[in-house]
Order: C-alpha cells, then sequence, then structure tokens
C-alpha cells in the first residue's frame, strides 16, 4: 500500500517561487536537508511540473555519483532514482 507524504517549499506569502521565479528565499542547510531527507524517503513518488521536472531530473540522477558530492546530492539523488516519477504537463503528452 502507498503512503502519500506531500513535501513543498513555499514562502510565507504562500508561493512556491518569488515574483521572478527564483526560490532563493528557501533556507539551504544540513538542517533543512537532514529534515527534507527524513521526509522525502518516507515516499516513493514525486510529482512535477513539467518545468520542475526537466530541472531536477537533468541534475540528480548523476549527482550523488560527482566526486565532491554532499551527503545530502548522495542521499536525494539515490532517492531520485528509484521512486516514481509523475508529471502534469500538456507539452509532453505520451511521453514515458
Amino acid at each position: 500500500m502507498r503512503r502519500l507524504v506531500l513535501f513543498m517549499h513555499v514562502s510565507l506569502d504562500g508561493f512556491v517561487t518569488d515574483p521572478n521565479g527564483g526560490m532563493g528565499f528557501i533556507k539551504v542547510d544540513e538542517e533543512i536537508f537532514d529534515y527534507v531527507g527524513d521526509r522525502t524517503d518516507l515516499s516513493d513518488m514525486a510529482l512535477y511540473g513539467r518545468v520542475t521536472y526537466d530541472m531536477m531530473d537533468a541534475y540528480w540522477p548523476t549527482a550523488g555519483d560527482e566526486p565532491n558530492a554532499s551527503k545530502h546530492d548522495k542521499e536525494h539523488s539515490a532517492w531520485y532514482k528509484k521512486v516514481d516519477k509523475v508529471v502534469l504537463s500538456k507539452s509532453m503528452k505520451g511521453q514515458q
């Protein structure tokens, strides 16, 4: 049985990005990476919009293999490679 676990970075005003499409408001350090890792490890599926999927898929499949990969990159890359991904998109019809 699958368990639904939702996790999303959101600014205090409820937006996923800043007005320019950036994510500079996200606090990035080992504490948040450990927290996020604990949550994402509970899930076996990721849900993305097409733009986010393209960004994630360009980085995470090999991020953990890099010689200078951080603990977070190794762990998240391993998680990313094993989970099912669902992409919500009108422009990717028929792709798998």
